[in-house]
């Protein structure tokens, strides 16, 4: 069946995608400009990409031959999924590939967190020892709040089991999925009850600026939050709003609202000044699923899906 799809891929993957399907004539361009696109799209019937092209229903016209889009990733954010549904376009992913890596770096920023790791690294830059002021807390003495039970969320908890926390898990859309490891729990008790919440969620209208003031207000207790999700689902404002008044103990951001630096506004400037300079923020630039280890499951993974979606075999998506 593959002898008759024409695969066009748009961003860099690993050779073991190319390889798995090797049957296919497959047009390979990650160099390709996104003005260059539009005539590339034409013939093909499967596209593979990750994060170049905003997929809009514009361009999903622009590519008449289209049956499928592929994402090398786990979010679908770019890529209007509804549209293309109704076109006769099937849209996969593979949050499998990187889950994993995610969920080791949600476990790496509680520790930096909790430790005062980089808070002390900031002060001895400054000649500053502190011992006292730095003292830490142990995760086995802490329960922790994870929002959205996917593939990221349920390896975290896999990850923490061995921390002896507490767990608690809460999925707007998943239910009786909890374990004698693992608590399912509402929204209210999560935020009743965490010390630490670790967001894993899709963006979407629901999951924009979840974690505003609101949500921080209903913490009973202070909290270290980290957001391995997407920037959006995190209100900037609202979170420095938290740390100013002691709510939030500290953050662990992979991701931000607006990632293209170079087209900050004056007040998103602010805002991350304002988390630069804090020495309770850890930020990174939306790593959390770029490793080595990922960058070849995520293309095993696709494939995989690839040829399953070609030969009308069952996939989990």
């Amino acid at each position: 069946m593959g002898k008759n799809h024409r695969i066009l891929v748009i961003d860099d993957v690993h050779s073991v995608l190319l390889e798995k399907l090797a049957a296919y004539s497959v047009n390979y361009m990650p160099t390709i400009a996104v003005d260059a696109l539009e005539n590339a799209l034409q013939e093909a019937t499967i596209l593979v990409m990750r994060s170049k092209l905003n997929m809009t229903a514009e361009w999903i016209d622009r590519a008449p031959n289209l049956k499928l889009i592929a994402r090398l990733g786990s979010g679908m954010d770019n890529i209007d999924v509804n549209y293309a549904t109704a076109k006769g376009v099937h849209c996969i992913n593979a949050p499998e590939g990187n889950r994993n890596a995610v969920a080791e770096q949600a476990v790496g920023m509680m520790l930096i967190l909790l430790s005062n790791v980089y808070k002390g690294d900031r002060e001895i830059s400054e000649r500053v020892w502190d011992r006292k002021g730095n003292e830490g807390r142990e995760l086995r003495n802490l329960t922790v709040g994870i929002i959205g039970y996917g593939n990221v969320g349920s390896r975290l908890a896999e990850l923490l089991v061995g921390f002896g926390c507490e767990i608690l898990a809460y999925d707007l859309y998943k239910h009786g999925f909890g374990t004698s490891q693992v608590k399912e729990v509402s929204l209210a008790e999560l935020q009743n009850q965490s010390d630490i919440v670790s967001i894993h969620v899709p963006l979407t209208p629901i999951s924009k600026n979840m974690v505003n003031q609101e949500f921080i207000d209903r913490m009973k207790k202070p909290v270290v939050i980290l957001n391995l999700a997407r920037g959006a689902v995190v209100n900037i404002s609202a979170l420095i709003y938290g740390i100013k008044n002691g709510k939030v103990l500290g953050a662990g951001l992979d991701v931000l609202p607006n990632e293209k630096l170079e087209t900050l506004s004056k007040k998103e400037i602010e805002l991350l000044s304002y988390l630069s300079d804090s020495k309770v923020v850890v930020m990174s630039p939306h790593i959390g699923g770029i490793t080595r280890d990922a960058y070849i499951l995520l293309a095993e993974v696709l494939a995989d899906k690839i040829l399953k979606w070609d030969n009308n075999l069952p996939l989990v998506n």
